[in-house]
């Protein structure tokens, strides 16, 4: 495939940037530039392919997930770091295909419905949070209730209003993984490094890898380890863990594969819906007609005597189409996680090799002006037909979800978190500039990372009026 002419020995090394660059900006320059769908760069003899167009996307990762599924070697956060037990980052073995089958057996479209009471429970403590604080530490109240969710679903836990030490130990690991991931470290592209020693100068990465595996062995066993403690005494509760053990069994093989599958869904959900509701109450304050909107429409459904719940979903197409367009406009994970091709292919006469890497570039799909005009402003109304109702002509953006045999297994959980949480807040809380703070000097700046979400901004978030508080209550 097309792409920019690389050096001797180090290949396009220079034109690949760390996911703190804005990677997705580069690569979607870079195949306007050679006016392709499929780029190729290289670096130290690697491959790296770059689909930028849902139908390269969807023939390759989809209908060819056969030979598309593995994952390349990740030297940083699998075998450093001590991360290798997350079913997401490993080769598509065994262990990956027993995880995929524990994850389902909760989290499909049907059983993950047992558990929206908890979304919504905790959708309610969100907007009681926010507005005793009038929006105050908004980002450490929306990754508490995500947090929150995991816990209760995953493992029966209730945690603690703040400081909660499960999700401490959790966020810990998450950061780990986050960093690690989004330097593109120099060792996952020379893998001999790995065996430099940590006192060597220029070593950071392996005193990092020090720490960070240790936030990787609590982040596998201590939120287990209590779980089959309260199983022992007798109180365990309703969650995935019981579900996955007694519908597997409890032998030690399955045990670890069922830890490795608890672990990964806190790893795998909770950045990523926290950072989509971020993007979300960014998008509120800098468009109040759309919450005026979502609210006027929300309330011709279901009136103003009670809170919306899940059997309002489908009644609200408009704010349906909202939480399509906070995805849409600045998807969280704007690059899925690479797939490595396991054997050599060929696509519109391009010939790739086995052992590429392969990612798709989720944000230049999402903001292709032919598919959504006008892709950077904010407009859920793009995804209703003039009927109002959802255009089902209009390509949903749940390609954030991933593709193939690697598509998220919490995709229908964060979808009820998402849509609840929205729901809520739209029908309870009044989302405006902080006092002395114009809308217009507000921008929507967001932070490059493997996950991306809005820099902090000055808003004020409080209750519509005391009945609404009323209705929670």
């Amino acid at each position: 495939p097309p792409g920019p002419h690389g050096l001797p020995l180090v290949g396009n090394v220079s034109d690949i940037p760390a996911f703190d660059q804005f990677p997705w900006l580069k690569y979607d320059m870079l195949s306007r530039n050679y006016d392709t769908d499929v780029l190729r760069l290289s670096a130290f003899g690697r491959n790296l392919i770059v689909l930028s167009s849902l139908e390269a996307a969807t023939e390759l990762l989809d209908k060819r997930s056969s030979i598309y599924s593995d994952r390349p070697r990740m030297i940083m956060v699998n075998e450093l770091s001590g991360f290798g037990w997350t079913f997401g980052s490993i080769d598509a073995n065994e262990d990956w295909r027993v995880c995929r089958k524990m994850a389902h057996t909760d989290f499909h479209a049907t059983p993950v419905k047992k558990y929206r009471h908890v979304l919504t429970k905790h959708a309610h403590n969100l907007v009681h949070r926010l507005d005793a604080e009038r929006g105050k530490r908004l980002q450490m109240h929306l990754r508490h209730m995500v947090g929150a969710n995991i816990m209760q679903i995953v493992y029966a836990i209730d945690v603690l209003p703040e400081n909660d030490p499960f999700i401490k130990l959790a966020e810990a690991a998450q950061e780990c993984i986050s960093r690690a991931v989004a330097g593109t470290y120099l060792v996952d592209l020379m893998p001999l490094l790995r065996y430099v020693p940590a006192w060597f100068p220029g070593a950071q990465f392996q005193r990092d890898a020090a720490i960070w595996r240790q936030a990787a062995e609590k982040q596998l066993n201590v939120t287990f380890d209590d779980y089959l403690r309260r199983a022992n005494e007798g109180f365990s509760g309703e969650c995935t863990v019981k579900a996955i053990r007694e519908k597997f069994g409890e032998d030690t093989e399955t045990e670890r594969c069922a830890r490795m599958t608890a672990a990964s869904m806190y790893i795998a959900g909770s950045e990523t819906v926290a950072a989509t509701l971020h993007t979300f109450f960014l998008a509120m304050l800098l468009h109040p007609e759309v919450l005026a909107r979502a609210r006027q429409e929300l309330e011709a459904a279901i009136g103003t005597t009670r809170l919306p719940s899940f059997d309002d979903i489908d009644a609200v197409p408009y704010l349906d189409a909202v939480v399509m367009e906070v995805i849409r406009w600045q998807p969280a994970v704007p690059m899925v996680i690479p797939h490595k091709l396991c054997a050599d292919d060929t696509y519109k006469g391009y010939h790739l090799e086995k052992g590429s890497v392969v990612t798709v570039n989720v944000w230049a799909i999402l903001h292709d002006a032919k598919t959504y005009p006008h892709p950077d402003a904010f407009d859920p109304s793009r995804f209703l037909a003039p009927s109002g109702a959802v255009d089902p002509c209009v390509p949903d953006p749940f390609i954030v979800f991933g593709f193939g045999r690697r598509v998220c297994p919490g995709q229908h959980m964060a979808l009820d978190a998402l849509w609840v949480t929205v729901a809520t807040v739209v029908a309870c809380l009044d989302v405006r500039p902080a006092p002395g703070v114009r809308i217009e000097d507000v921008r929507a700046e967001f932070v490059s990372g493997f996950v991306v979400e809005p820099k902090e901004f000055p808003c004020e978030i409080r209750f519509r009026s005391a009945t609404h508080a009323a209705l929670l209550d």
